[in-house]
């Protein structure tokens, strides 16, 4: 208790709702909500960001089979997109004795499993594989999304403090950043390279059984251990929002749209480099060893953590709109950077004296442009504060269905990134190579060719690719994030007002409305249960 009490000081937690900054965190929930994502993102990268290296390296494809796949993707998650609204409008009428969120967290994690195990687990190829990931994508557009909304419209019920929630926020993307990095630390390890022994297409199957346990397993640090915010006792159910309610209560919030504009920008433009390009770039041009692409991006996932780990310490010190534009700067010239490396010299022979020298300035250039990875956290923050906003202005605070525009934007943004990507894919004819790798991979998981041997046969694959081909993926995995992200600063810059400042404001004049409405005298005796 005593270890407990010191950590609560020590950490700046707990206490009562307070005039001046809103209901406190509870280090319970400090603890228990972050940890929940930990498992979820693990699942959500190796889904969305390895699907399509997974189809790559393991399916011999035609351009029309290729052309189908990225048609499915950018469909489900369109449709994936514009359904976070209507599940957010969903969470906010839930009623349970379980609370609000936790069912749909629960309900939407098993399934989202059972999803996950037939996607790569099932031993399906050519049109048949085409169908089936047709149905298990809408169908992850729907499970994935009953957890998602439900477990990111909890975090801004749990305290309405801004140092608190600066926290919190800090401490849950630590944990999804831990849950993705870990992602793009064993996947590129055990599917390509040395460590694959048991080839491309087994690894995927164990490792997609991992992501569901984790999923699972992690979500119940929140469905079991996080206590919910009760209800406002004069707090009714309503009639359920209609599409166009829903719609309309979104787009009534001009500084929620200003948010979810910026990230969706944002989100497309860096989304070309992790969805893929910069997967293929590297295995062509140093060669299939995902040992070395992991090795690669240490420095960018140091930078982002750090930049997260600081950030309530920066955010007070300089203010949260000067981190925003460091970050966003960062990722500019490191962008610049790696493309006029790419196009100074070729890598030359493996592990060679060009390929250590080409090797090291990017990785040192990565560790930059990981800076950049503090955005997200950032405009995770403005969302959640034009919850404040929105009762300010309308007198509704609804939380589910605000911050199911941050899923709402990351899917959307996928599925532009996923038609930049696959563009860029044919005008490069990657196909042509992946193919060819696919075939040894499979022979190797059915024991038709030594494990011993997949490395060199690979390496003449990858070694015959023309220069211009490589060119083409540098140029575009490079200029695409630099136009975007450039374009994002500038709409952030004249039309995004919700600072500190303002916020406090707002939530100050809310406060003094429900007094002298005289609301909140049993909710506050409420709240200082839940702390």
């Amino acid at each position: 208790m005593k270890l407990k009490n010191f950590l609560m000081k020590f950490l700046g937690f707990g206490g009562v709702p307070t005039e001046e900054g809103g209901t406190r965190l509870s280090m319970r929930n400090f603890v228990m909500f972050p940890l929940g994502t930990l498992g979820r993102d693990f699942l959500y990268n190796l889904f969305n960001g390895y699907l399509l290296a997974f189809v790559l390296f393991t399916k011999n494809l035609t351009d029309g089979q290729f052309a189908s796949i990225t048609i499915i993707i950018i469909a489900a998650r369109i449709f994936d997109a514009f359904n976070d609204p209507i599940m957010g409008g969903i969470v906010e009428n839930t009623r349970s004795k379980w609370g609000r969120y936790k069912p749909w967290q629960t309900i939407g994690a098993v399934l989202t499993g059972a999803v996950i195990i037939m996607v790569f687990c099932l031993p399906v190829d050519g049109w048949a594989f085409i169908g089936m990931l047709a149905a298990a994508y809408l169908l992850f557009s729907i499970t994935f999304t009953m957890n998602d909304i439900s477990y990111w419209g909890m975090m801004p019920s749990l305290t309405t403090h801004s140092e608190d929630r600066n926290k919190l926020t800090s401490f849950t993307q630590i944990c999804a950043g831990a849950g993705g990095g870990l992602v793009g630390l064993v996947v590129p390890m055990f599917t390509a390279g040395a460590l694959s022994f048991i080839g491309a297409v087994n690894a995927y199957r164990i490792l997609a059984i991992v992501s569901v346990v984790l999923m699972i397993g992690f979500q119940l640090f929140t469905i079991l251990g996080v206590k919910e915010r009760p209800l406002p006792r004069n707090l009714k159910k309503e009639d359920a929002l209609k599409l166009r309610d829903i719609f309309k209560t979104i787009l009534k919030n001009d500084q929620l749209l200003i948010s979810a504009l910026v990230l969706l920008i944002i989100s497309v433009g860096s989304g070309v480099v992790t969805g893929g390009l910069q997967m293929s770039y590297f295995y062509f041009e140093f060669g299939y060893q995902g040992g070395w692409f992991t090795t690669l991006g240490i420095g960018g996932a140091i930078t982002s953590t750090a930049m997260v780990v600081l950030y309530p310490w920066l955010s007070n010190k300089f203010g949260r709109d000067k981190i925003f534009y460091f970050v966003l700067f960062c990722m500019i010239i490191g962008h610049a950077l790696f493309m006029v490396v790419g196009l100074s010299f070729s890598a030359g022979a493996y592990m060679s004296t060009t390929w250590w020298v080409k090797f090291v300035l990017m990785a040192i250039i990565s560790a930059i442009t990981g800076f950049g990875g503090g955005h997200y956290m950032i405009m995770i923050i403005n969302i959640a504060n034009t919850i404040e906003y929105n009762e300010w202005k309308h007198g509704r605070r609804d939380e589910g269905l605000i911050f199911s525009l941050r899923p709402f934007t990351a899917k959307m943004g996928s599925a532009l990134q996923q038609g930049l990507v696959s563009a860029v894919y044919m005008i490069a004819g990657v196909l042509t190579y992946t193919n060819q790798i696919s075939d040894i991979e499979n022979a190797v998981s059915s024991g038709d060719i030594a494990a011993e041997m997949k490395d060199a046969l690979i390496a003449e694959i990858t070694t015959s690719v023309p220069e211009k081909n490589k060119m083409i993926l540098l140029v575009c995995m490079c200029l695409i994030p630099m136009v975007f992200v450039s374009v994002a600063m500038i709409i952030y810059k004249k039309k995004f007002h919700l600072n500190e400042t303002e916020l406090e404001k707002m939530m100050a004049e809310v406060r003094e409305k429900k007094r002298i409405e005289g609301i909140a005298d049993g909710d506050v005796a409420e709240e200082i249960a839940f702390e």
